[in-house]
């Protein structure tokens, strides 16, 4: 009769053996340390629970593959009858075009990709938020914050289009000193 770990051992050198994984790839994706299989493979005794967690991932893994192996028949359907097409409705004047940022999904960006879009550093964003010419974020979560796409997307048109008036800031030499234009 077998010890608990000698069929622990038996079952996953055969699951080895036959998938050819190796030691790494298997502990991270069973119990998402890969030096434990090495550790076990050198004689470590594992506990019960990460045990029952790694024969639980090779047997799953098995019933995949063989289901990739061998999938189930495709049933044939039967023939319906085909349905009346489906009439769009005229829009009236209410119905016109819609703000995008209203129609289309709200997508938040996180402080890495704020900067990248804006060429502002972390330091310079929180201080133009502080002043108020800069939109605030929406809190995610204890610590995270992110900003509105849209609205970082419209701080950053009406940078260009404030750059491109003839109002906009005296340029500066590199020695910080106004230029006369």
């Amino acid at each position: 009769m077998k010890t608990l770990e000698g069929h622990f051992r038996s079952r996953l050198d055969a699951f080895i053996e036959s998938t050819g994984m190796p030691l790494s790839t298997l502990g991270r994706r069973a119990i998402g340390d890969p030096n434990l299989m090495r550790e076990i493979a050198r004689g470590r005794s594992p506990t019960l629970r990460t045990a029952d967690r790694i024969l639980a991932y090779t047997t799953t893994y098995q019933r995949e593959r063989h289901r990739a192996r061998y999938p189930p028949p495709r049933r044939r359907s039967r023939r319906r009858k085909p349905r009346a097409k489906r009439t769009r409705r005229p829009k009236t004047m209410n119905e016109g075009p819609k703000d995008p940022r209203t129609t289309s999904p709200v997508r938040l960006l996180r402080r890495p990709e704020v900067e990248a879009r804006t060429g502002l550093s972390r330091s310079s964003i929180y201080a133009r938020m502080a002043e108020g010419t800069f939109p605030r974020p929406v809190r995610l979560g204890k610590y995270g914050v992110g900003w509105i796409e849209a609205e970082v997307d419209e701080w950053v048109r009406n940078r260009i289009s404030a750059g491109r008036t003839a109002e906009g800031p005296p340029s500066t030499n590199h020695q910080g000193k106004d230029e006369e234009r």
